[in-house]
């Protein structure tokens, strides 16, 4: 399945986590363009109750309090077949860190809209 801006894409659940709140609305409005469903939550810990009813997480990983490992970790405890995609400034610096741990995909923030569409379509797809 792939998602593109206009297309139809009701039958895929986002989950957008992120501390920032322009960051969020950012990503929430290019998913909800690309017809999919989309739960946000603010932090970490929040974003725990909705894991169970999505089919992707798309995570910031520097949030107060707890990171986005933090939050890839709960979600394999609990729906390990659910798929994270880590959203990150911090590429660079946190780089063998976060190619070890098992996200589906890192992206280097700025992000590009239509990457963040590809990328929840390849790892949907292969879920």
């Amino acid at each position: 399945m792939s998602i593109k801006p206009g297309q139809d894409h009701t039958g895929i659940r986002v989950l957008v986590v992120d501390d920032d709140e322009d960051a969020r609305a950012l990503i929430e409005l290019v998913v909800l363009y690309a017809g999919a469903r989309v739960i946000t939550a603010s932090s970490a810990p929040d974003a725990i109750e909705a894991v169970a009813d999505v089919d992707v997480v798309v995570t910031d990983y520097s949030m107060p309090g707890y990171t986005g490992l933090w939050l890839l970790e709960q979600v394999r405890e609990r729906t390990p077949d659910i798929p994270v995609i880590m959203l990150t400034g911090y590429a660079d610096y946190l780089g063998k860190h976060l190619t070890q741990a098992p996200f589906a995909r890192v992206l280097r923030k700025p992000v590009d809209p239509q990457q963040v569409c590809d990328t929840i379509a390849e790892v949907v797809g292969s879920a």
